[in-house]
């Protein structure tokens, strides 16, 4: 058994290492919230504990059974917000923080029962992947809409689990699935100029927002971004980052499924 904070510190470096950031002393206590001195004594803990690679001054970074106790939590994470909202009516911004509270209590049993119930998805409310009983994710095609050229695109996932922003979001009709054009870039203010499908006249959204969206191209754009995220993965490969999953990449339940199926 392991406490509900070794949890949340294992699922905040997984969630480090998808963006390809370093798990840095001062970049972990931001993302939970607490103070530098709380971290360093964690990742002493959790190395000691088999779960870490440390180094002072370098950051961290998960050892296998890390990875697959992270994993663990974030699918129950994900499960749990993807129930909470198909079936008992939360809205996306809610289950957040309600899943924080529950991943930790349930048991196994519960966790494969909603998953069953649920069909085995693979997507959690946000667009974000969700591991398989194994710990393996689908390989997410998508990039930030900030490095995405002009073009045509749908979103796919939104990555900030604020219910503030998440709220914005909808409002703006940006929810996952949503088709759209991307017109300009910069074009007023740094902001970018989006031409929402079934909408008659242009949008525009900020630099700020558009960092935590994330989208796959349609059209004849589709094929240069799988290119694009096959070479990041590879580059990934080669700087060491392959650890039973590369940072990065979401890689998901292969076509031959376990028995038992299927982390913001």
């Amino acid at each position: 058994m392991i406490s509900s904070t070794v949890e949340n510190y294992l699922k905040a470096f997984l969630r480090l290492e998808d963006m390809n950031k370093k798990a840095s002393t001062s970049t972990v206590a931001r993302q939970l919230s607490v103070a530098d001195a709380s971290v360093t004594d964690m990742l002493r803990k959790l190395q000691k504990g088999g779960l870490l690679e440390y180094k002072p001054y370098y950051g961290a970074t998960l050892t296998a059974e890390g990875r697959r106790l992270a994993l663990r939590i974030l699918r129950r994470h994900r499960l749990i917000e993807l129930f909470l909202h198909k079936v008992m009516g939360y809205g996306w911004e809610e289950v957040h923080d309600e899943a924080e509270n529950l991943e930790h209590v349930v048991s196994d049993l519960f966790v494969e029962r909603i998953d069953a119930y649920l069909g085995y998805p693979d997507k959690d409310p946000h667009g974000e992947s969700i591991p398989d009983a194994t710990g393996f994710r689908n390989e997410d095609l998508d990039i930030c809409l900030l490095a995405a050229d002009p073009g045509e695109y749908e979103v796919h996932k939104v990555v900030n689990d604020q219910p503030e922003f998440l709220a914005y979001i909808e409002r703006e009709s940006l929810t996952p699935g949503t088709p759209f054009q991307l017109l300009e870039k910069g074009s007023v203010h740094g902001l970018l100029k989006l031409k929402i499908s079934g909408r008659s006249e242009p949008q525009f959204l900020g630099i700020e927002a558009a960092k935590y969206l994330y989208v796959k191209a349609t059209g004849d754009r589709l094929d240069n971004q799988a290119r694009r995220s096959k070479q990041r993965r590879k580059k990934s490969l080669q700087s060491g980052g392959e650890r039973g999953e590369s940072p990065g990449t979401s890689v998901r339940r292969a076509s031959q499924r376990e028995p038992a199926r299927r982390s913001k």
